[in-house]
């Protein structure tokens, strides 16, 4: 017998929920993103997959009446949100199982922030927005600019990287993402991003061996900045994970690149829990609240029980996670623009710790309470800024007549305990009702690559 190596790549059907026109959902308590707190619902109106008015000429209003332990939040958006598996060399976008788990989390739009197999990730949207099967919106970043995209050449021309923006802009992506270009690459993708009114975001580094500083991004235009703050205190003899073990979070110098971000208005994403959990740190944050290996194959969870002993990098993202805490705590305290991602790809070669993308979001979210964000303001920032950061604030963001009907409930007010968002029990996307136990149970066992025996040839 051979034992082959298969990656999930094909869809499993779920039955879909039936969906109608109009409906009110009736008690519970709904978000209210003026006052970042929760209110008494009054009323909410669902027209043709839309946040209504209740103006509308409709007399046959099909009623869903919550109870007084429900709590109402607008769909989660994930501006980090990977669909990457990746196993001996070989990397995949997983449409298997991932649309499912963000899904049945409250995220009800992911931007993929680069992806591996971009015309699948479309074939994926295409059947999502069709109805065949359940998952986020998929608010398309297209391929990487930059070296991470497995069909990049470093020497690319000009003209091919406006023309690779116009391409993918023409096929509805909402914004793009670089990691691993020049300085020259990264002006010509802002130039022309911006051309057609989309945003451009940057996995930078220190300015080490030519790499772009996230100082100099900004000054280029960038529009929103992954993991490092950058500046001065991210010194180019290091590249930017080395420089940051070491950075002190108090240096009065850090004031300086943290104004040019306001000044300039641009977002930073700091992807701080991913951190916390690459380095293994011990923190109820960290907590299996899903039980997560049911989630994998087999196969999978064979490789990751392996994972025995912590790498180089693990121990230096141990060290990174307080310096990261205390960063972030001081760009919100200055009044920074913060976006939320899970940045969570399942690297297989080279294992990021415990956490899925999906359920990893109410980790995001606890990590940026327990640095002392209010949790009223980080839903804000999971829902309502993210979707200005993307350029989406006219469709979704918040629960608003003529948005996006995507909202997800739980039980519990989650400003008392910010860990009460992970009691999702129901996913409303698009004005379609979801059960977050039936999506889960879709999804396991679904995780990651799988072996299966077949017959020798000559058998």
């Amino acid at each position: 017998m051979k034992k082959i190596l298969l990656l999930l790549s094909l869809a499993f059907l779920i039955i879909l929920p039936a969906f109608s026109q109009y409906q009110i959902i009736t008690g519970g308590w709904v978000y209210d993103t003026e006052t970042k707190s929760f209110k008494k619902n009054s009323g909410i109106y669902l027209v043709n997959g839309m946040f209504g008015t209740g103006k509308e000429n409709v007399t046959n209003w099909d009623v869903k009446k919550l109870s007084e332990d429900d709590y109402i939040l607008p769909g989660l958006i994930d501006l980090h949100a990977h669909y990457r598996v990746s196993f001996e060399g070989k990397a995949y976008d997983d449409t298997v199982a991932m649309p499912k788990i963000f899904l049945a989390n409250g995220i009800t739009s992911t931007f993929p922030a680069g992806e591996i197999e971009p015309e699948k990730m479309w074939d994926l949207q295409e059947k999502i927005d069709a109805g065949q099967i359940p998952g986020p919106r998929i608010l398309h970043s297209g391929p990487y600019f930059g070296t991470a995209a497995p069909d990049w050449d470093p020497d690319i021309s000009e003209s091919a990287i406006r023309q690779r923006v116009d391409e993918w802009a023409k096929r509805g992506a909402y914004g793009f993402k670089a990691k691993g270009v020049t300085a020259e690459q990264l002006q010509v993708l802002i130039d022309q991003a911006h051309k057609h009114q989309l945003t451009v975001t940057g996995h930078l580094n220190s300015g080490y061996r030519n790499s772009i500083n996230p100082q100099e991004a900004i000054a280029m235009g960038i529009d929103r900045v992954e993991h490092f703050l950058g500046g001065r205190l991210l010194v180019d003899s290091v590249d930017a994970y080395q420089s940051l073990k070491s950075m002190d979070p108090s240096d009065p110098r850090l004031d300086e690149i943290i104004q040019l971000y306001i000044e300039n208005g641009v977002y930073f994403d700091a992807t701080l829990a991913t951190y916390g959990a690459i380095g293994m740190v011990d923190s109820p944050i960290f907590f299996d609240f899903a039980i997560e290996n049911e989630y994998f194959t087999d196969f999978t969870l064979d490789i990751i029980k392996s994972k025995n002993t912590p790498s180089a990098f693990n121990e230096l993202c141990a060290l990174i996670y307080p310096v990261k805490q205390g960063t972030l705590k001081r760009y919100y305290e200055a009044g920074g623009l913060i976006t939320v991602g899970t940045d969570r790809p399942l690297l297989l070669d080279n294992y990021l710790g415990a956490g899925i993308g999906g359920f990893f979001i109410h980790r995001e979210l606890a990590a940026m309470v327990e640095i002392g964000i209010p949790a009223g303001e980080v839903i804000y920032l999971a829902t309502q800024q993210n979707s200005e950061a993307l350029g989406i604030a006219d469709k979704a963001g918040s629960i608003s007549p003529g948005k996006w009907a995507d909202m997800m409930i739980i039980r519990g007010n989650p400003i008392e305990d910010i860990n009460r968002t992970r009691s999702v029990h129901t996913v409303v996307k698009g004005g379609k009702f979801y059960s977050s136990h039936d999506l889960k149970n879709a999804a396991k066992g679904k995780l990651g690559p799988l072996v299966v025996e077949v017959p020798d040839e000559d058998q």
